[in-house]
């Protein structure tokens, strides 16, 4: 690891101003993410900039029926908070799956949200690649993942990221020309290098979650090489409302399978207003993995994948729908 400035800022104004005044600049809360791509040499900031005292972005508050959670916020907090065991399980759900016990003490909500798309070639200590040409994330022209592939296709490895695009989330901005708040979605460019649509000054403070009707349903399942530890090698998020027996609203979002949260807007619609039968939903997965494919335009979604998203669109499907 190399030498660095180290800052610990405990107001807004204070972090906006560093990262404004200083370039190949990092932020720090939990550092789960951090301080690991540090030792491996996959990054070397200049400066690093600890935002875990800034008093306001470790809060959680109510607000409109809804909740607004800091960008601070450690995960264990949040996986025992009553409100998101009551009102927003896909996401207790989510971040349940994010590492171990040990880890969601440290990791933030905001650090999870911002997660590097990982690779499993540049993730790796750098001392075998020496020798090769670098690959597009580490500043190359070619990619090793995918064979002749002319983007970079590392992916999104975020838990949390496809529940709270399911729950209908925003995430607020703070930068040196103000503050903005913004779907969640539209927080990710679909670059493998360059995933997030922020400014080198600014910062994610807080994320809004919207009050929901009281009979929503939703669901949360990824598939690993392992239960513990492993970032998902597909996830995927759902948020479910029936009317009459029938689909009124649903979001299905895939994560891990593309640089970006992967929406299935076109399933969303064919669900709305049919009732959710064993055929629909079967129908429903295959169309699933077509839009994934077609969305994603990942070359990295081998054989077994495209099983993996039929299964847990099935399986999510499945619960979501059946009356509790």
């Amino acid at each position: 690891m190399r030498n660095f400035e180290y800052f610990e800022p405990k107001e807004l104004g204070d972090a906006i101003a560093l990262l404004s005044e200083r370039r190949q600049t990092r932020t720090l809360a939990g550092g789960t993410d951090l301080i690991p791509q540090m030792k491996k040499g996959l990054i070397s900031p200049g400066s690093v900039i600890n935002i875990a005292r800034i008093a306001p972005l470790g809060k959680i508050e109510e607000s409109n029926g809804g909740l607004r959670i800091g960008a601070a916020v450690p995960l264990a907090v949040l996986e025992k908070d009553s409100l998101l065991l009551s009102r927003y399980t896909v996401l207790q759900k989510a971040i349940s799956h994010v590492g171990t016990p040990s880890i969601r003490n440290a990791a933030t909500l905001g650090g999870n949200i911002c997660l590097d798309t990982k690779c499993i070639y540049r993730d790796q200590v750098q001392t075998w690649k020496r020798a090769v040409e670098p690959c597009f994330k580490m500043g190359g022209d070619r990619c090793y993942v995918v064979r002749g592939g002319k983007a970079c296709h590392a992916s999104l490895a975020s838990d949390t990221v496809p529940a709270l695009i399911a729950l209908g989330a925003d995430v607020c901005i703070l930068s040196s020309s103000g503050s903005k708040t913004i779907p969640m979605e539209a927080l990710y460019t679909g670059n493998g290098v360059r995933p997030l649509a922020l400014s080198g000054d600014a910062l994610v403070t807080q994320i809004t979650l919207p009050s929901l009707p009281a009979d929503v349903r939703s669901a949360y399942f990824r598939f690993s090489h392992r239960k513990a530890i492993d970032f998902p090698l597909v996830s995927a998020a759902f948020y479910f409302e029936e009317e009459n027996g029938c689909c009124s609203n649903v979001r299905v979002v895939l994560g891990a399978v593309a640089p970006q949260p992967v929406r299935l807007s076109q399933l969303e619609k064919t669900l709305k207003g049919k009732q959710m039968t064993r055929d629909i939903l079967r129908d429903c997965s295959q169309e699933a993995l077509a839009e994934a494919l077609r969305i994603s335009k990942s070359g990295r979604i081998d054989a077994f994948c495209r099983k993996m998203i039929v299964r847990l669109v099935y399986q999510g499907l499945t619960e979501v729908s059946e009356r509790k």
